[in-house]
């Protein structure tokens, strides 16, 4: 390539990702991403490229040029197709995604940011008692929308869905029941919190003006499990005085004792959602199974069943926390499980 600076066109050889070796399609590919550059297109792609696109080269697997139509900015991090619609991620990282099943816990980095917002301002970001952390929220929000889309939380607790979208340059919108956690919210992103109740989803995004939903995600109450614990967990915390329920407020749906009742509520929740997403669009919801006096409560399956009504179920992924202490649950007499995964469910609004 005498005549060219460096490599515009790459192909895969062997499982690597290397140039081609005519310099005559190198100068084909320069010429079309040029062309790329002033068309429509250009401003779909992820920011990083558009901002670094002198760097950028043209793929195709077989080196094919006729039929190229996706672009490298790192070889490493492999090619990122210009037919994606749904994110600005490259093969790799669409791949990595799509396992069936992760392990995450929360992060230290994650308490830290909690915990140093909130103590400046007098509030305490430990007073919810079931968070969860942005980190793992990123990786969902990162496989489901591009940058600027719009993301949505029906149940946002102190935030992190939100804190999430600020972190990937999305625009992050949630509703919380709770005052309290409202001003923990504020005080971690520059994202809009709505604070009311999410039985009244539809009225609460009318009336602040949001038409169009690109992605839902969210982690719902899981039935009212925290008005039943017990032992070492409610005690710690009582000693702190912190929350060992989500609220006391008796629309809260995470006080509903009933289990069908709450069910109904809760699917009724994403059912009014459903208008408010993009045709294409995904909602996602995090929610494990249950056992309450020893009878079994499938939660999540129950859940997946009622949504089916609208949306279409795609798949799931489990989520796995390793570090959750275990008990002798049913020893010495029978099974009974320490349940420390959850189901993240998969649904889309079919075009």
């Amino acid at each position: 390539m005498k005549s060219l600076k460096r490599p515009y066109f790459y192909y895969s050889d062997k499982r690597k990702i290397v140039p081609v070796a005519s310099e005559e399609l190198h100068i084909q590919a320069r010429d079309i991403l040029r062309s790329i550059r002033r068309k429509k297109i250009f401003k779909t792609i992820p920011k990083e490229y558009q901002d670094d696109w002198k760097n950028v080269s043209l793929f195709h697997t077989k080196g094919e040029i006729e039929k190229a139509d996706s672009i490298i900015l790192d070889p490493e991090r492999g090619s990122y197709s210009l037919r994606n619609k749904l994110n600005h991620l490259e093969g790799k990282s669409w791949t990595k995604f799509t396992k069936s099943w992760f392990v995450f816990d929360a992060l230290s980095k994650d308490l830290k940011e909690e915990k140093e917002i909130t103590t400046k301002a007098g509030l305490n970001a430990e007073e919810h008692p079931a968070t969860y952390s942005p980190s793992m929220m990123e990786d969902f929000i990162k496989f489901f929308t591009k940058e600027n889309e719009i993301v949505f939380d029906p149940f946002s607790g102190i935030g992190s869905t939100l804190v999430a979208c600020d972190r990937t340059n999305r625009t992050g919108i949630g509703i919380e029941i709770n005052k309290k956690y409202c001003q923990i919210i504020k005080l971690r992103t520059k994202s809009k919190v709505i604070h009311g109740d999410s039985k009244n989803v539809k009225k609460l995004l009318k009336k602040h003006k949001v038409d169009k939903i690109d992605f839902c995600i969210s982690s719902p109450p899981y039935w009212d499990i925290l008005n039943r614990s017990t032992g070492k967990f409610s005690k710690i915390r009582s000693s702190k005085n912190l929350d060992i329920n989500y609220s006391s407020f008796e629309e809260d749906i995470g006080n509903i004792s009933d289990y069908k009742e709450f069910l109904s509520i809760l699917s009724n929740i994403y059912l009014d959602i459903f208008s408010f997403i993009k045709p294409g669009g995904y909602l996602v919801v995090i929610v494990k199974n249950l056992k309450k006096s020893g009878k079994h409560y499938p939660l999540a399956w129950d859940l997946a069943k009622n949504l089916e009504t609208k949306y279409s179920l795609k798949d799931e992924k489990i989520w796995c926390q390793d570090k959750v202490g275990l008990a002798p649950f049913g020893y010495p007499f029978g099974w009974t499980s320490n349940i420390v995964h959850h189901y993240c469910l998969i649904f889309k609004k079919d075009e």
